[in-house]
C-alpha cells in the first residue's frame, strides 16, 4: 500500500528484451586459400553479435585499440568498413599500457571489437598471443557452447559488438601466408608489444559463424512514492538494487546452486524494506524504487531504464544504489580475513565524495546524528571500478545524475555457490538499511537540490 506502479501501462513492470545468440558449432568454420579450419579445433568464438557468412577482405590493425587522448589510432590510413578486422588478442594492448588502466588513465579508449564495429567492420579475427596459445585447449573447451546476450538498448550507451573469432596457430599461419609479415612473426607477440603498421591483406577469407537467436523477455520492477511538496514532488530520487544473480558453471564441494544471497538478495531485500517504511512518512521529493534485471550480464536493466525513463532524466536529482550489504569482516565471521569487506560498523560509501560536496556533507551529518556507522571511502575515488563502471550507478552517472552507492564489499563467496544466506550478517544488514533510509530521506526532503557540484571525472563517458 502506498506504492504507485511506475512501469509500463500502469503496471509495476518495465519490460525489455534480451537477444540470445548461440553458435551453431557444426556450421561454423574459416576457409583460407581452400583449406577449412573448423570450430573448436582452429576457431574459437570470442564475441557473438550474430551470424556472419561470406567472403571478406581483411585489414590488419595490430592491437586494435583506439585511444584518442594518447593519439593511438591503428585505423588511421586504412578503411575497415565492410571488411574483417584482423588484430592480436584476446589481451593485446598498446606498448606501455595495461588493460586495468583503461578507463582510468585513458578516457575514451575503445577496444578492437567495439572500435571495429563503430567503424563499420563486419567482424574481427584475432591472432593469438603467446599467452592464448598456452591455454588454447582450455579456451576451446569453454567456448564449445558459446552464447551471447544482447539487449536492444539505445546505441548511445555502447556500439553493437562485432562477432569475433580467435584462431589457432595453424589457422593464423595460413592467414598470413604470403603477406608482408608472417604468421610466425605475429604469433610471437606478447600481450604488450610493438606491432607492425596497419595494412590490408592481399587475400580474402570465407568466414561462417552460424548462430541461432532466441528472444528472452525480461523486466524491471518499478514503483513510486509521490512527494508531499507541490513543486519538489516533480523531482525524483531513484533507489535501485538488482534482482538477478550470477550463474556459473563451477561446482564447489558438490554444490552447483548459485543462491546469490549477498549479490544481490541482500540489496533487494533492503530496498523493499526501505520502500515499505517510506510509504508511511513521504518526503518532499518523489522516490522511484527499482529492482532491475540483467545487472550481471552488463547492467542491461538499468540501461533500459535510463534509456526509456518514466520521467525526464533531468528530473532525477540523485540515484542510490544498494548492492551486496550482507558481509561483515568481524572475528569469527566467514569474512574475518577478507581484504575487501567492511567491518562490523562499517559500510563502503561510493560517489558523493567525488561528485557532490553538498550531498557528501548531508549524508555524513545524518549518519553522525543517527546510527553513526563508519563510511569507508576507499572506493569513493575516480579511479575505482566500483565508482565507475562496474555497478548499476554507471548508466545514471553517464547521464549526469548524482550517484551514491552502499556496499559491504567483495568476499570469497562472490559469484560462487557459497554465496548463501547463512554467511550473511542480518543485524549489520538492518543497520545499513536504516542508514540508507535516513540518507534517502535527507536527500528527498532537502530544500536544496542534492545534485552534482563537482566536475564529473573524464573517465566517465557522457551520454550523447
Amino acid at each position: 500500500a502506498g506504492l504507485t506502479p511506475f512501469g509500463d501501462g500502469g503496471t509495476f513492470f518495465q519490460r525489455f528484451e534480451m537477444h540470445e545468440s548461440r553458435v551453431d558449432t557444426a556450421a561454423t568454420h574459416l576457409e583460407v586459400d581452400g583449406k577449412t579450419f573448423a570450430f573448436g579445433t582452429d576457431v574459437v568464438i570470442r564475441s557473438l553479435a550474430g551470424p556472419i557468412s561470406g567472403s571478406f577482405p581483411l585489414v590488419y590493425v595490430g592491437h586494435g585499440w583506439s585511444i584518442p587522448d594518447k593519439a593511438i589510432d591503428p585505423y588511421a590510413g586504412v578503411d575497415v568498413k565492410g571488411k574483417i578486422v584482423v588484430a592480436h588478442g584476446p589481451r593485446a594492448m598498446p606498448k606501455g599500457l595495461e588493460v586495468n588502466q583503461i578507463g582510468r588513465v585513458t578516457p575514451g579508449a575503445s577496444n578492437v571489437v567495439t572500435e571495429a564495429a563503430k567503424r563499420g567492420a563486419l567482424g574481427v579475427i584475432l591472432v593469438p598471443q603467446t599467452s592464448a596459445l598456452a591455454t588454447w585447449d582450455e579456451m576451446a573447451r569453454q567456448n564449445l557452447t558459446r552464447k551471447e546476450l544482447t539487449p536492444p538498448v539505445p546505441s548511445a550507451y555502447a556500439a553493437a559488438p562485432a562477432t569475433s573469432v580467435l584462431l589457432s596457430r595453424a589457422a593464423a599461419e595460413a592467414l598470413f601466408f604470403g603477406e608482408r609479415v608472417t604468421g610466425s612473426e605475429l604469433l610471437a607477440r606478447g600481450d604488450e608489444s610493438d606491432y607492425p603498421p596497419s595494412f590490408e591483406l592481399g587475400k580474402r577469407v570465407q568466414l561462417t559463424v552460424a548462430a541461432t537467436t532466441t528472444v528472452h523477455r525480461l523486466y524491471n520492477v518499478v514503483a513510486m512514492i509521490e512527494g508531499t511538496d507541490p513543486v519538489l514532488k516533480n523531482e525524483y530520487i531513484t533507489v535501485e538494487s538488482h534482482l538477478d544473480g550470477a550463474v556459473g558453471s563451477r561446482t564447489v564441494d558438490g554444490d552447483a546452486i548459485y543462491n546469490s544471497a549477498d549479490d544481490n538478495a541482500s540489496g533487494s531485500a533492503a530496498n523493499l524494506s526501505i520502500a515499505e517504511l517510506m510509504t508511511g512518512v513521504r518526503p518532499k521529493r518523489s522516490i522511484i524504487f527499482i529492482w532491475d534485471s540483467g545487472e550481471e550480464q552488463g547492467l542491461w536493466g538499468t540501461r533500459h531504464f535510463v534509456g526509456t525513463p518514466p520521467v525526464p532524466i533531468e528530473r532525477i536529482v540523485a540515484h542510490v544504489n544498494i548492492d551486496m550489504i550482507g558481509a561483515n569482516k568481524a572475528p569469527g565471521s566467514p569474512d574475518a580475513a577478507a581484504e575487501r569487506v567492511s567491518g562490523p560498523n562499517e559500510v563502503f560509501l561510493i560517489g558523493p565524495g567525488v561528485l557532490s560536496a553538498k550531498a557528501d556533507a548531508l549524508l555524513q551529518r545524518v549518519n553522525d546524528a543517527y546510527l553513526k556507522m563508519t563510511f569507508n571511502r576507499a572506493w569513493d575515488t575516480p579511479d575505482s571500478e566500483f565508482f565507475y563502471p562496474r555497478t548499476d550507478a554507471g548508466p545514471f552517472l553517464e547521464r549526469g545524475v548524482l550517484t551514491i552507492g552502499f556496499t559491504t564489499g567483495i568476499h570469497d563467496r562472490y559469484h560462487l555457490p557459497a554465496d548463501d544466506a547463512k554467511a550473511l550478517d542480518p543485524s549489520k544488514m538492518e543497520k545499513i538499511a536504516r542508514t540508507i533510509f535516513a540518507s534517502l530521506w535527507a536527500l528527498a526532503d532537502s530544500s536544496d537540490r542534492p545534485g552534482i557540484d563537482k566536475p564529473i571525472p573524464a573517465t566517465v563517458p557522457r551520454y550523447r
